[in-house]
């Protein structure tokens, strides 16, 4: 979610200025491919419990036309790995992001955007992926629709609406830690 919220404040920026400068809607003006791109070593805590240290690789593609819509696909992969026992957990995602930019003609600018794919999941590496406490896969997976409006002149955001098909392991309250550190501390 947070995630969205950048990019869609990266698009806000970013379609202002491409619509100030008149140019063409529909050949890409912006375009980039990153990655593979793989951090160094990182440590970290799980779930503000478990010490250990992760390294990230990501691979994007984006795309922009002159509108300020884009295409964003995107892959991130992340291996924590405990300090105190040396076991690693997963945790994964992807999928690719279309966000529309729609001049209101109000003084206001909507942003409408469908992200669909495996949004996330936990597994051992090299393993199965983790169940929570009721045998259900911890994943979220699906599509996720949002709406966010914005004032042009102040870029104050207005509006945002969102929902979810799918299941979201965080909006139905599945408990993620609970699996994740029994397996991360079991010697």
């Amino acid at each position: 979610m947070s995630r969205l919220i950048a990019l869609t404040g990266l698009a806000v920026v970013l379609s202002l200025a491409l619509m100030a400068s008149s140019a063409s809607a529909t050949q890409p003006v912006v375009r980039f491919h990153l990655g593979p791109v793989t951090s160094d070593p990182f440590p970290e805590t799980w779930c503000g419990v478990v010490d250990g240290t992760a390294v990230t690789t990501v691979v994007e593609e984006f795309r922009q036309d002159g509108s300020g819509s884009f295409i964003d696909n995107i892959r991130f992969t992340s291996v924590f790995t405990a300090t105190a026992t040396g076991k690693s957990i997963e945790s994964s995602g992807g999928g690719l992001s279309k966000v529309s930019v729609i001049d209101n003609g109000d003084g206001t600018i909507s942003f409408a955007g469908k992200d669909a794919g495996l949004a996330l999941f936990f597994k051992i590496p090299g393993g199965p992926i983790l169940k929570a406490a009721d045998g259900e896969p911890l994943r979220s997976a699906g599509v996720f629709n949002s709406t966010e409006t914005f004032d042009i002149a102040t870029g104050e955001l207005l509006s945002f609406t969102s929902s979810f098909h799918g299941p979201h392991l965080f909006a139905e309250g599945v408990d993620v830690c609970g699996p994740s550190i029994a397996y991360l501390l079991d010697p």
